[in-house]
């Protein structure tokens, strides 16, 4: 009779023991998965609530807008002719103003280069202002002067010898001229040469026969012309007057360009009334943005 052998069942007894074990161990394995997951969706949960609240303690973004500039009143270009012939309180006070001026300098002066280059520094635009014959008699800057009875070539040559000695001049008027800004001739020969330097003409209109500004259209020259003096008459309240008189058109045209000259009384006014126009809303412009 043979011996029972014990290990067989004891073989199975160990693989049944295995395979329990393992389905428990996978049981718990995925127990803990979804214990995982559940804490990973807690998470999340929670941080998106977190967002949440921290939105909605944020103040709303104001959403910016674009501010307009405000709408002048009238814009208002002032040339101040005659610069060159002097250096003083005066000049200095001209070169203190807070506003966009235009200053016409007259070439052949003692100052005229040195305060062309100050006004230019200080912020100021800068013409020549081009004598040019009277009907009556022409007085001073007798290497400059402009004349009926002159050729073409040296019309040309002292207009170009003026911006050479005022180099920062961007363009010219006329000082006196009520002669030669009638004259075809004369006022043809400047409009050539101020196109072929890139210049531009402000018509002073010193005579009511003046061809200044239409010769300079039909030559392409960037031009305007004069609406008010304000200082023919010494007197500050005259010239506060035409000052006045000069803010009234800017309201009705939108833009006027008045004239004034270097003395003591049109700087007082303009000292005065300037700041005031200003908070007005009427804006102060230099004469080249004018121009058509």
């Amino acid at each position: 009779m043979s011996k029972f052998d014990f290990r067989t069942p004891l073989i199975f007894i160990l693989v049944g023991v295995i395979l329990v074990l393992l389905v428990l161990m996978r049981k718990m394995d995925e127990g803990n998965k979804e214990i995982t997951l559940e804490k990973r969706i807690e998470q999340l949960e929670s941080k998106i609530e977190n967002v949440k609240n921290t939105q909605k303690k944020k103040p709303p973004q104001k959403t910016l807008t674009k501010q307009k500039d405000p709408i002048a009143k009238g814009r208002i270009a002032i040339i101040i002719d005659d610069f060159g012939y002097r250096n003083d309180f005066v000049t200095d006070g001209f070169l203190a103003l807070n506003a966009n001026l235009t200053y016409a300098v007259i070439p052949g002066h003692e100052h005229s280069y040195f305060f062309s280059e100050k006004a230019k520094t200080a912020g100021f635009e800068v013409i020549v202002h081009m004598p040019m014959e009277n009907t009556g008699k022409t007085y001073g800057e007798e290497e400059f002067v402009l004349k009926t009875d002159m050729d073409v070539g040296t019309i040309e040559r002292r207009v170009r010898n003026a911006f050479n000695q005022i180099p920062v001049a961007v363009g010219m008027n006329n000082h006196q001229g009520s002669k030669a800004s009638a004259d075809q001739r004369v006022m043809s020969t400047i409009a050539r040469t101020l196109k072929d330097i890139n210049k531009f003409f402000v018509d002073s209109r010193t005579t009511v026969e003046t061809i200044g500004e239409t010769t300079m259209e039909i030559f392409e020259v960037p031009t305007a012309s004069r609406n008010v003096f304000l200082d023919n008459e010494d007197d500050e309240e005259k010239i506060a007057q035409q000052l006045m008189k000069l803010v009234k058109k800017s309201k009705e045209n939108g833009f006027a360009i008045g004239i004034g000259h270097v003395k003591p009384k049109t700087l007082n006014v303009l000292k005065k009334h300037i700041p005031e126009l200003q908070k007005e809303g009427f804006k102060f412009e230099f004469v080249s943005k004018m121009l058509h």
